[in-house]
């Protein structure tokens, strides 16, 4: 399907009736304030701080690297027998409203057994941006992200699963308030028999931005939780680049792998204004990530974060953003592994 796009996706539209209005005879009335506009100042405030002190050459290191490659988003998307699974996703990638140049999208096959590489060779193509498919015999999502980010030609890249989707609006959106210092967070919502509905994870994102739409570093006790799921984040493809996901760990390997990704950059965190940006999350019984499991498979990954936690306990000052964001993130663990065990 074509979809008009605009042909600068990264410029904010004058509103419509705004135009004309010193024509009239009576003083011009002040356009109303764009969403976002507030966020991005105040971001644009924390980086000038950022570059005039001490950690400016850290912080900004990469920046060059980030400013050679091409303005965009690159889609990120693990694929394990996604046969019949991905027609939403797939509609839902040629949709967009941003223009086919400022996006390309990474298929990574790995372990497949079924017609999924059939189905996506069709897609590619017939598709209006670039696209490439890597397909690797052996099962695994981290070793699968791994690969595709340094396929990645795109400055920013973000993650989504096979039988998930977006709405029309997501990669405009998040392409509008990513920069080299932020980490972009969107909404999601979950589909059951083809309904959204608002769930825990769309509340606890939330949550962490009632008090305002940017959060610079030591705020991240407020927003800890948009780290804590792999989807629904545009980052620098750089920096991405520099975190491995954990390919021994059979789950909450994103969970390590955005807690290593805070640690190292101290990004600033920004929200979305709308809710136009929504990735779908679609329940699936037979889906990968959501399938039933004993204790010791669920609970094992996230003892192995803990762990990793505690050997870092002394690597930084109580009160510094890794510390506070590991603090947050220690007892999300524990409490999970409890409430683990109570299913039992």
């Amino acid at each position: 399907m074509t979809t008009p796009r605009r042909s600068n996706p990264l410029a904010f539209p004058t509103p419509s009736w705004t135009r004309g209005l010193s024509d009239c005879g009576n003083p011009p009335i002040p356009a109303a304030p764009r969403p976002g506009e507030a966020a991005l100042k105040k971001r644009a405030l924390i980086e000038l701080v950022e570059q005039t002190g001490g950690e400016a050459s850290s912080l900004y290191s990469a920046q060059r690297q980030y400013l050679a490659q091409r303005q965009g988003v690159s889609v990120i998307i693990p694929v394990h027998n996604g046969a019949g699974t991905m027609d939403d996703l797939l509609s839902s990638l040629l949709d967009q409203t941003l223009g086919p140049d400022f996006y390309e999208v990474i298929f990574a096959l790995n372990g497949c057994t079924d017609r999924s590489r059939s189905e996506i060779d069709a897609f590619t193509n017939s598709c209006p941006f670039r696209c490439v498919v890597l397909d690797d015999p052996q099962a695994g999502v981290a070793r699968a992200r791994n690969a595709a980010l340094w396929r990645a030609e795109m400055r920013h890249a973000t993650f989504v699963d096979h039988d998930d989707f977006l709405s029309r609006n997501y990669l405009e959106e998040a392409l509008l308030f990513a920069d080299f210092r932020s980490v972009v967070v969107s909404n999601i919502l979950k589909v059951i028999g083809g309904r959204p509905v608002e769930d825990y994870a769309q509340t606890v994102i939330s949550e962490g931005f009632l008090t305002g739409l940017v959060h610079g570093p030591r705020d991240i006790g407020l927003c800890y939780r948009a780290y804590t799921l792999c989807a629904i984040k545009t980052a620098p493809t750089v920096l991405m680049r520099q975190i491995t996901f954990d390919e021994n760990l059979p789950h909450s390997e994103d969970v390590r792998y955005w807690r290593d990704y805070f640690h190292a950059f101290l990004p600033i965190t920004v929200k979305t204004p709308t809710r136009r940006d929504v990735y779908y999350r679609q329940a699936r019984p037979d889906s990968l990530s959501r399938r039933a499991d004993n204790f010791y498979h669920r609970a094992a990954p996230r003892l192995a974060i803990l762990d990793l936690i505690a050997a870092d306990a002394n690597k930084c000052p109580p009160d510094s953003p890794q510390a506070i964001f590991d603090q947050r993130l220690m007892q999300l663990m524990l409490d999970t592994i409890k409430s683990l065990g109570n299913q039992q």
